[in-house]
């Protein structure tokens, strides 16, 4: 899946992203959810387990 469309779904979600220098940093409600690379393609699993 592209990384694009992960920040997407998680933005719809009520996510909000702080940039780092190789990841992105997810938080809902101001708590730490997951971490997203910054790969272009990221991998089916990592996605499930994001996802969750």
């Amino acid at each position: 899946m592209k990384r694009k469309d992960i920040l997407k779904k998680l933005r719809q979600a009520g996510c909000t992203f702080e940039e780092g220098g190789n990841h992105t940093k997810v938080y809902k409600d101001g708590v730490f959810q997951a971490i997203v690379g910054r790969h272009n393609s990221i991998d089916e699993k990592i996605v499930e387990k994001i996802e969750k």
